[in-house]
């Protein structure tokens, strides 16, 4: 089903593949664009990294109510692919993992409409999930998204520090991981120190996974990575490795030049190489590491099972386009 990584899926195949029919299912009843775009989404998914970690996650506790637990996969991996479709739109991106976007397949009215409808189902299941502080899990995550992409769409033109880009991406994709870890345990009645361990793992996953993008973004091959490289930088939205290109930069205009928008094609390359050849794509790389170091350790302090291998697993699989 998913290639050389299937290990860390195989505990949770079958609420996977019911989780698959019901995204298919989520545009049933509304406008046909509705259906068309969530075939289009859903029809292909992507990884479902997310809605593995939460039925995983759900694993280490007594009560393992797999509908309740499925309404939660289901309201975290739509907020994820609402988000997805509002950011295509705010990047005027064409490609998401080699397919067109909704906006370029539409129009970006139509992005902003099936993004919203998609943020709307995702509140209806989380709004009949027994425990109202797995229903805040939700909002707070909607909330934290909100805020990492405002503040990455009014940041001032020039470089943040690199603690103002871990808080970024902590809002954007970490506060999505964490909320897919902690929330299921909770729903799971899991003991109180365990549900503090899946959230921090949760978290150090997710900076793990974002550095690991970044990196890709300026150091991957294109068919792999299912996105245009150097997108971030053509937007002029800094990241971890054009940070620490920057620090070891003699060029005191680089940072300047890295956050300019409207760059050319030949300005873009010849970042690209600047960046690639200033070791902080290398150091970006350990970074990421780091971070997966710290997923693995809070993994430590969970009951030995099936399922924590799994998690491990899939912390070595987000950082291992990286090693």
């Amino acid at each position: 089903m998913r290639g050389a990584e299937r290990s860390f899926y195989a505990p949770v195949e079958a609420q996977l593949g019911e989780l698959q029919r019901r995204l298919l299912d989520v545009g049933t009843g509304g406008h046909p664009t509705f259906a068309a775009a969530v075939h289009h989404l859903f029809g292909s998914p992507g990884k479902l990294l997310r809605p593995t970690l939460v039925f995983l996650s759900a694993r280490f506790g007594p009560a393992n109510d797999r509908e309740v637990v499925l309404n939660l996969a289901q309201s975290l991996e739509l907020v994820h692919t609402a988000s997805l479709v509002h950011d295509d739109i705010v990047d005027d991106a064409a490609l998401r993992r080699n397919v067109p976007t909704v906006n370029a397949t539409w129009d970006d009215d139509v992005a902003l409409i099936v993004g919203d409808y998609l943020f709307a189902k995702a509140y209806s299941l989380a709004a009949v999930l027994p425990k109202p502080e797995v229903i805040a899990i939700v909002a707070q995550t909607v909330f934290a998204l909100c805020d990492g992409e405002l503040n990455e769409v009014k940041a001032t033109r020039a470089l943040p520090s690199e603690a103002k880009y871990m808080e970024r991406i902590e809002l954007k994709t970490a506060s999505l991981y964490a909320a897919c870890c902690q929330g299921a345990a909770l729903l799971a009645d899991a003991e109180p120190e365990h549900v503090a361990a899946l959230g921090a793992y949760g978290t150090s996953l997710g900076l793990a996974f974002q550095i690991t993008d970044d990196v890709l973004d300026v150091a991957g091959d294109e068919a792999d990575f299912g996105k245009i490289v150097g997108r971030d930088l053509a937007l002029g939205v800094p990241t971890l490795p054009m940070i620490y290109a920057v620090e070891t930069a003699g060029d005191p205009t680089l940072g300047a030049r890295i956050v300019a928008p409207d760059k050319s094609a030949a300005e873009v390359r010849e970042l690209l190489r600047i960046i690639r050849d200033s070791g902080g794509v290398e150091r970006a790389r350990a970074r990421a590491l780091s971070f997966h170091d710290a997923a693995a350790a809070a993994l430590d302090s969970l009951p030995d099972r099936p399922e924590r291998e799994a998690l491990r697993d899939i912390a070595d699989f987000v950082v291992r386009r990286v090693r």
